[in-house]
């Protein structure tokens, strides 16, 4: 995975450890998805950790741009930010 955490919109640095599980890339339609798990707390210290108090906001990614199998660049328009912030509770979303 990538953080998405610099002060400026650029492409993001490669974390170290992957903690995602179960990852899965589909191209339908002319879109890219990519799905998969991870723990709440990873135990990564470069990694959010979600609890149910702890809420954030979060980046989506819209205009696509080039891509490999290992890696890709940044996205052709700046992300769209959650307008509220959203908490990872178990298997669901809320937001607040």
């Amino acid at each position: 995975m990538f953080r998405f955490t610099s002060g400026r919109y650029a492409k993001p640095a490669r974390d170290a450890t992957q903690n995602m599980e179960n990852a899965t890339v589909t191209y339908v339609n002319g879109r890219l998805q990519l799905s998969f798990q991870r723990a709440m707390d990873t135990g990564d210290d470069n990694d959010w950790k979600f609890s149910d108090t702890d809420c954030y906001y979060f980046m989506f990614p819209v205009g696509g741009g080039p891509h490999t199998n290992t890696d890709f660049s940044q996205h052709e328009f700046t992300p769209v930010i959650s307008a509220q912030k959203m908490c990872v509770r178990g298997e669901y979303f809320k937001r607040f």
